[in-house]
């Protein structure tokens, strides 16, 4: 019987950090583990968390701007740093994993003070700040890449791809599902589940653009998420069939029919390319936190997985397109990407939690 039976995850704000924690989670329940998310009130990770059947504990955690501080919302984080100390101390874990992000800076604290056992868990090539702070009290700090292992001071570490949800389709049956034909090269235009307004300008341009090369015989279709916000300015755009825009697509089914991907440079994403064995062309976002997005890129880029192409340089992106068409490079940095899967990595961050319970 394990020792553990209680284990709280701090988390929230964006998808790579609430993601993770939601597969740890998954994992974490199959050992029979009861499992509470701590985050901010009203943020995605209580709708996500309560979809998964888990309990969670909302606390102010303050909206965090590094362009126009604002003191009030110390005060709230404040509060929320309290709130979580009570919280923590009622739901009694025998361990608290934090995954990063503001939203995960009030669970983290409340381990510090009561004494819990901390893990870290890292997505980024560049930490984010919290798990910086925390990281030389944390029993285990685990990455999903070494580079980010370079930035902090921790007493144990473990290399651990991101963990995604394990799930891929037949690629007839993905693309029968969205409609695609089996035989085209299909590129898919990933902004996230709300869209990215940068690639949503961009792609279609550089698709206008567009020179496959001359050893592509195959027909290219382009898939494009676009997001419900943006949708009817995209679909007004293009037209054709060789051209869908989509307001959202089913991420298992998208990635499952994919040849290529065009993406921003979240390690989310960058982590279901790498599952689904996907190269991708990554346009970072240049406002990230700590610019991890465009450490996370060149991570990839290093590793033969895809190709970066800035967005202050965007109009490098129809060559950029085109090159990445061409089959040779195609075949092996699919190989790359699938060198870099995610698979069986939320088993293994169970297991190096339970070893060090136990």
């Amino acid at each position: 019987m394990s020792g553990l039976t209680q284990l709280l995850l701090a988390t929230g704000g964006t998808g790579g950090h609430i993601y993770p924690a939601l597969a740890v989670a998954r994992e974490a329940r199959k050992r029979g583990i009861e499992v509470a998310v701590m985050g901010g009130s009203g943020g995605m990770e209580e709708r996500l968390a309560q979809e998964e059947g888990l309990a969670f504990f909302g606390v102010s955690t303050g909206k965090w701007d590094r362009q126009r501080p604002d003191p009030r919302q110390a005060l709230a984080a404040a509060k929320g740093l309290v709130d979580a100390r009570r919280l923590a101390r009622s739901f009694d874990p025998q361990l608290v994993i934090g995954f990063g992000g503001f939203a995960s800076l009030p669970g983290c604290a409340a381990a510090r003070s009561l004494g819990i056992p901390l893990v870290l868990h890292e997505g980024n090539a560049l930490p984010s700040r919290v798990n910086r702070w925390f990281a030389s009290s944390a029993r285990l700090f685990v990455s999903a890449q070494e580079e980010a292992l370079r930035h902090v001071k921790a007493r144990a570490t473990l290399v651990v791809p991101f963990p995604v949800r394990e799930e891929r389709l037949a690629r007839a049956a993905a693309r029968d599902l969205l409609g695609l034909p089996h035989d085209a090269i299909v590129t898919l235009v990933m902004g996230g589940s709300q869209g990215s307004l940068a690639l949503n300008r961009a792609v279609p341009d550089a698709y206008e653009r567009l020179a496959p090369p001359k050893e592509l015989d195959a027909q290219h279709v382009v898939l494009h998420s676009t997001g419900p916000r943006w949708f009817e300015e995209v679909a007004a755009r293009v037209s054709g069939p060789n051209y869908q825009p989509r307001p959202y697509l089913d991420a298992t089914a998208a990635w499952s029919a994919a040849d290529l991907a065009i993406t921003r440079a979240g390690v989310g994403t960058l982590s279901e390319a790498a599952f689904h064995g996907v190269p991708s062309i990554m346009v970072p976002l240049p406002t990230s936190a700590d610019d991890h997005q465009r450490h996370n890129a060149r991570a990839v880029e290093a590793a033969g997985a895809g190709v970066m192409v800035e967005e202050r340089d965007v109009v490098r992106l129809p060559a950029a397109w085109a090159a990445a068409l061409d089959p040779a490079w195609r075949t092996g940095a699919a190989a790359a990407a699938a060198r870099r899967t995610p698979a069986g990595a939320a088993r293994r961050i169970v297991d190096a939690v339970l070893e060090l319970v136990n």
